[in-house]
């Protein structure tokens, strides 16, 4: 058999095995300053994920608040502030500061006929939120930092274990006390969307 025919049937072989194979492929690593950088980003993006739900209470917490306050305002009498508004309004930019002063007063009689409590309550919560906000914001940079550690190492780490040009590093972890990383293969996916085309 020509050689160049027998490397091609080599090389249809290594592809059909190729498809067989289950992607993503599971690896064991060992190193131990990789599974702490790993196990540290873990912690701090738990971290964060607990601020999310923190803040996601709070939203809810401030938009319950708000519709009581809402509801609040509607039992003001306006009534006089808008007539006195319309009339205003004709003389224009003659009586613009007036138009002011009136805003101001319907305001101030909201803010003096609704209850203080749940406004302090909603800026209470308000603050408390844009805290956590940045608490979370932190904690993301402090685990951007770790990644910035762990994705060279695990490159190289994981280099030994790529079969072909076509693999390439998919996700790491920590699964059962051992760092587990999953390789996937860019010729495999092509493959299943060429596939998945040609379906339709």
């Amino acid at each position: 058999m020509p050689k160049t025919i027998s490397n091609g049937l080599r090389r249809i072989n290594k592809y059909k095995n190729m498809e067989n194979t289950n992607y993503p492929r599971e690896i064991k690593l060992t190193n131990d300053e990789l599974k702490e950088l790993i196990e540290k980003k873990a912690e701090i993006v738990n971290n964060g994920r607990a601020k999310s739900e923190e803040i996601e209470k709070l939203e809810l917490e401030m938009a319950e608040i708000e519709k009581q306050l809402i509801e609040e305002e509607k039992k003001v009498d306006l009534e006089e502030f808008y007539k006195r508004e319309q009339a205003i309004t004709k003389r224009m930019e003659k009586c613009i500061k007036d138009i002011d002063d009136v805003k101001k007063a319907i305001y101030a009689k909201i803010r003096k006929e609704t209850p203080q409590e749940l406004r302090d309550k909603y800026d209470e919560v308000k603050k408390t939120k844009e805290d956590k906000e940045i608490e979370r914001n932190k904690i993301a940079l402090e685990a951007q930092k770790y990644n910035d550690k762990i994705i060279p190492l695990s490159k190289e780490l994981i280099k030994p274990f790529l079969q072909d040009e076509y693999e390439d590093n998919d996700s790491i972890m920590i699964k059962d006390g051992e760092i587990t990383a999953y390789i996937f293969s860019h010729l495999n996916d092509f493959k299943v969307r060429f596939n998945a085309t040609k379906k339709c």
